[in-house]
Formats: structure tokens, C-alpha cells, sequence
């Protein structure tokens, strides 16, 4: 079983544009509404793979009733935690001229502490031995990024696997209880570091550094480049990468969601990291293709699958946790 938590869902709206000027009054040429958040993109994504997971998470308000019929009428199992506010919207733009996304993220409403103790309740009696929780995104205000340590470290104890892809504070506080695996892209693991990441060598460094710190499998996605993933023992790693293939890009907004519920669901099914790099790879392609928040396509997914390379990286860098 794949379990999603989504702390902080968002209603993502895509607006295209032919071209965006500042300050001007600008006619859309479409609009799109979409149930977002990572957690809950990757549910959607492993629904359209042909997969099965349980979509948690909170549900603010009206919206979040919203998301939660439409992930009902998707076919996807749902069982939230509905709290008071409303539920944030995030607005892409998309620039057709020049291929641009602009996105206006809102931090979400608050979040009172009941909703979280009955969400770690929730959690805690539907998690089973051998699971796999996918803990993605950002916290809704006041909540502190700890709760992503607290619900490592309930998920390890209830003997399933967790994976997190998550930014600054949030990612650290995760590391701390010790994932079984982290996904991030080249700017997380850059913040979590503090340092630079300019080619495959310098990333697959940084993988490394997050892999002795406990982290079993680190996965980095690098855009138009694909991913390299690290795995093993702390002290001889083994490393791989996975080239995409080329395909005209419109929107990269969910590609990184996309990688994760694909490499999730592999290894649920017993699958090796190379195979979850391989199909990770092209459901990320394969959602570049699509304007604005829409994912991936099974079709489009199996047609580049054979066109993704993955390969080991004979010479792994090894440095020692910061």
C-alpha cells in the first residue's frame, strides 16, 4: 500500500497567456483547475500509472472538499482530516511566447494543533509493516516543520518504508528521523547544504553527503537532465543515473511529483532503484509536456520509457556528513 500525506493542498489554477506584459490588460487564451500539493499530485500520478494509493493529508474548507471529491471521482481513496479556513490557491502563468512559467504560491491557513493530533492518529492506525508513505511539501502556518521528524519517525516504527520530498526546514527536521528515502531537486539539496551544484559530479556529491547521513536511497532530479540516485552501503554508495529523453518542454510545473510517484511505485512493487530511476524519468518527461499543472499521460510515459537511459556511475564521490 502507498500512502500520500499532503499538509498543505492547494486548488492550482494554470492560466495561459500568449504573451504576459506587466501592467497591461492581457486576455487568456485558456484556464485550468487542478487539485494540487505534492503529496496529492503524486496520488493522482500513481492512479494514472494504474496504481493504488490512500490520499492524507488536511482538507481545508469548502476547497478542500473540493480535492477530496475529485480524488474520490478519480478513483483515488481518500481520508482526510478537515480543519477550519480555506484551502490555498496557487496561480501558474504561463507565457506562450516565451515558454515561462510564473507561479504565485500561498502559504496556506492556519492549522490548529487538534487537526494534527488527529491526523497523527489517523497515521498511525493505517500505516502497516511494509508500506509506503510519501510525505511531500510545504506546512500551512503555525505548524513546525518538526511534525515531519514526528511523522518519520512514526512511520519507521510502524515498520513501513517513508520517502520525503520537502524544502529547508522541513527536509532537515525529516532527516533527523532517519527516511528511507529522499527526493529533492538540485535547488533543495543546495539549501539543505548550503553550497552550490553546477554539474552531475557536484550532485551526485551532495547525494552522497545526504546518503551518510543516514539516508538509505537519495534520488536528485536535474530537469531536462534526468536524475541521479544514490544507494547502499554509507561508506561505498552506488550511484546511478538517469538521462532523459529529449522532448519539447512547455510546462516543467509537477515533473518532480511525476519522478517521485513512478520511482514510489516501483519499489512498492519490489522494483530495483534502476527500474524506479528508468520509470521515474520518463513520468517526469512526460509530464513537461503538458501546459501548466496537468501531469503525465500513461500513454505518453510508455512511449519514452524505452528511450531513457539509465546507467551506474562507476566512480562514486563519498564525503562525510556536514
Amino acid at each position: 500500500m502507498i500512502i500520500t500525506v499532503t499538509l498543505n493542498p492547494a486548488i492550482d489554477q494554470t492560466i495561459v497567456l500568449p504573451r504576459f506584459v506587466h501592467g497591461d490588460t492581457l486576455r487568456v487564451r485558456s484556464t485550468r483547475i487542478d487539485p494540487g500539493g505534492k503529496g496529492i499530485n503524486v496520488a493522482r500520478v500513481i492512479r494514472e500509472l494504474g496504481g493504488h494509493s490512500v490520499a492524507m493529508g488536511f482538507a481545508h474548507g469548502g476547497l478542500g472538499r473540493f480535492i477530496e471529491d475529485t480524488l474520490h471521482n478519480a478513483g483515488i481513496e481518500c481520508d482526510f482530516v478537515h480543519t477550519d479556513g480555506e484551502t490555498r490557491t496557487n496561480i501558474t502563468i504561463l507565457d506562450e511566447s516565451r515558454h515561462v512559467n510564473t507561479i504565485l504560491s500561498d502559504p496556506g491557513p492556519p492549522t490548529k494543533s487538534s487537526a494534527v493530533r488527529q491526523l497523527m492518529e489517523r497515521l498511525r492506525k493505517r500505516v502497516q509493516r511494509g508500506d509506503w508513505v510519501v510525505l511531500a511539501g510545504s506546512l500551512p502556518p503555525p505548524i513546525d516543520p518538526s511534525l515531519y521528524y514526528e511523522i518519520t519517525c512514526a512511520v519507521r516504527e510502524a515498520g513501513a518504508h517513508i520517502t520525503v520530498d520537502a524544502d529547508g526546514a522541513c527536509l532537515a527536521a525529516s532527516i533527523n528521523g532517519k527516511p528511507d528515502m529522499v527526493k529533492g531537486n538540485r535547488r533543495e539539496l543546495e539549501r539543505l547544504l548550503g553550497r552550490h551544484f553546477d554539474d552531475e559530479a557536484s550532485t551526485l556529491q551532495g547525494a552522497c553527503q545526504v546518503h551518510a547521513m543516514g539516508v538509505p536511497t537519495v534520488a536528485v532530479t536535474r530537469g531536462r537532465e534526468g536524475a541521479v540516485a544514490v544507494e547502499g552501503n554509507l561508506r561505498h554508495p552506488q550511484a546511478w543515473r538517469g538521462q532523459a529523453p529529449r522532448v519539447r518542454a512547455i510546462s516543467a510545473v509537477g515533473s518532480g511529483d511525476a519522478f517521485l510517484a513512478a520511482a514510489v511505485l516501483t519499489l512498492d512493487k519490489g522494483g530495483s532503484l534502476e527500474d524506479a530511476l528508468r520509470l521515474g524519468v520518463a513520468s517526469g518527461s512526460a509530464t513537461v509536456l503538458n501546459p501548466g499543472t496537468e501531469l503525465c499521460r500513461h500513454e505518453d510515459v510508455d512511449r519514452l520509457l524505452q528511450r531513457v537511459k539509465v546507467q551506474r556511475v562507476e566512480s562514486t564521490p563519498v564525503l562525510s556528513p556536514a
